[in-house]
């Protein structure tokens, strides 16, 4: 009797694979909706006709060209001063400061408690007591260069600190999984130096997680628009804001191929994290070691 009450009460197959499913096909619809929408406003009429008139309308204008050189720029720096700082941090805490690893975490992860907007006002107030200063002095060179529309270093820096959480956890989870101290001692009996340790010891093992930090802090920054609308700098989100009251068709294109952009660059992230990550795992960690002794560079 009591495994008839069990067959009838067990769930079907099919009806669990259905409720498995039933999350992702709600989120695919959510997700889709819109950008499907977007899509079929920016390449067809009220008729179903066909055309390209936002895309040429971009084109045509040129004024796209400086932002969207502006926030490329922006980003790949963004990118660049992140990983430069944030790796040597994160193995010098592991090698040598271990229990200072719970205080950088800390500190690194404090920016998602802060609203963006937060931020952004301290930095105007800064900005402002920098030109205060009156013309001539240095505050005011300073808060020039900062907010220069040729390279605004003020975003580049604003968008070090959003993105520096997930690049910690990124490069700290990396850096967990390898026997760091181990491969640092293998490569200084054979003579090799820290930065040659830092380049050809530790970052191949951690090439996963560096790529998934430069690429999604790339997508964040090209696309983040609160912050550069808030300081008055002309960048690619802020563009297509002003964009959509001239050409509104234009400004939707815009926004589309600038979200296919983003989700192509997060899923090229996800895929080269999970690939260098198993490849790491496949091989055997490519220290100092296994070169040959010619090779090491001799202190």
């Amino acid at each position: 009797m009591a495994q008839q009450l069990n067959a009838g009460t067990r769930p079907r197959p099919a009806m669990t694979k259905f409720l498995a499913w039933l999350p992702i096909v709600a989120l695919a619809i959510f997700i889709l909706t819109p950008l499907l929408s977007s899509l079929t406003y920016s390449f067809f009429r009220s008729d179903g006709s066909f055309t390209t008139s936002g895309l040429t309308g971009l084109a045509d204008s040129g004024k796209i060209v400086a932002p969207l050189t502006r926030s490329l720029i922006v980003s790949v720096l963004a990118a660049a001063v992140l990983i430069a700082t944030v790796v040597p941090a994160v193995v010098a805490v592991h090698l040598w400061a271990p229990k200072m690893r719970s205080v950088l975490s800390i500190l690194c992860t404090l920016p998602l408690v802060v609203p963006a907007i937060a931020i952004v006002a301290g930095l105007s107030a800064v900005l402002r007591n920098l030109a205060s200063h009156g013309r001539g002095s240095l505050g005011m060179e300073l808060n020039t260069i900062l907010q220069s529309q040729d390279l605004p270093l003020v975003l580049v820096g604003t968008y070090v600190v959003l993105c520096l959480p997930f690049t910690f956890r990124s490069i700290d989870a990396g850096l967990s999984t390898l026997p760091l101290r181990t491969l640092y001692e293998s490569s200084s009996i054979l003579g090799a130096r820290m930065g040659t340790t830092l380049w050809k010891v530790v970052m191949p093992n951690i090439r996963g997680p560096i790529i998934f930090s430069a690429f999604f802090t790339f997508a964040l920054s090209i696309a983040e628009y609160t912050v550069a609308a808030t300081l008055s700098i002309n960048t690619l989100p802020v563009f297509l804001n002003t964009l959509s009251s001239t050409n509104f068709r234009g400004s939707i294109t815009l926004s589309v191929l600038l979200n296919l952009t983003t989700w192509l660059l997060l899923a090229s992230a996800t895929l080269s994290a999970s690939r260098f990550g198993h490849r790491s795992q496949a091989e055997p960690p490519p220290t100092a070691a296994n070169e040959p002794r010619k090779e090491v560079e001799i202190s």
